[in-house]
């Protein structure tokens, strides 16, 4: 197994050419070749592909060691991963305990919208400082999250209050969810929102809220939207 091969020079490269199509090698400091039989799995975070087409890898190594690619996406591109292999961490981590404690609805959201540039391990990393903070039997709150992993709540900095919005739109989309239904759910869930707190739902101050007409707000609840928590909109009318 050749971990990270796209890291090895050129020279060394060359090297190992006749160990991949001969099957044979030197000792260092011997001159009699021996042979071998070996199956050679190879793992890389670069396009190689890429990289032999401008001369920073080896064409003819490349073409060794490529008969079969398989490309793991990361951990962003498949969020339905998150939760599975966190559970997974904390039973890890929680292996002398009779049982793991449960996660909390707000930490699964937390955990699905977040980005993880170190992909699996990052989230690993993660879920240790987690269970770092974690005390008693009960579930596993946003309390126990770290002050440095929580997201920044300074909405003054440039984009930071649209994050959580990136966040969303992240996740419908690799789950297949189309732009026109994206935006439609961002405007039922802005006009719920809106009615929720503007007293009895009137959808007058609704409105005003979001720079729109009372008609439009009237009209969207007549074809019908999906209420933030604890919103009637019949009660808007």
């Amino acid at each position: 197994f050749l971990d990270e091969v796209g890291e090895l020079p050129l020279r060394l490269q060359a090297e190992l050419l006749r160990v991949v199509q001969e099957k044979a090698y030197k000792r260092l400091g011997s001159n009699i070749w021996h042979g071998t039989q070996f199956r050679l799995i190879c793992a890389t975070n670069r396009d190689l592909s890429k990289e032999q087409s401008e001369g920073k890898f080896r064409s003819d190594f490349y073409y060794r060691i490529a008969c079969w690619t398989c490309k793991l996406p990361p951990l962003r591109e498949r969020p339905d991963d998150i939760v599975p292999l966190a559970r997974h961490f904390i039973r890890h981590f929680t292996a002398e305990e009779e049982e793991p404690p449960e996660i909390d609805d707000a930490v699964l959201e937390y955990l699905k919208a977040r980005e993880y540039p170190g992909n699996v391990r990052d989230l690993k990393h993660l879920i240790y400082r987690i269970m770092c903070r974690h005390v008693g039997r009960g579930p596993i709150t946003t309390g126990d999250i770290p002050e440095t992993d929580r997201p920044s709540s300074d909405v003054g900095q440039k984009g930071d209050h649209l994050e959580p919005l990136e966040a969303a739109v992240r996740l419908a989309l690799s789950r297949g969810i189309g732009l026109k239904d994206i935006g439609r759910a961002a405007e039922d869930i802005a006009i719920s929102i809106a009615l929720q707190g503007s007293g009895n739902g009137r959808s007058t101050r609704a409105a005003r809220k979001l720079g729109v007409t009372e008609r439009t707000i009237q009209k969207r609840i007549k074809e019908g939207i999906t209420p933030a928590r604890g919103i009637d909109p019949e009660s808007s009318r």
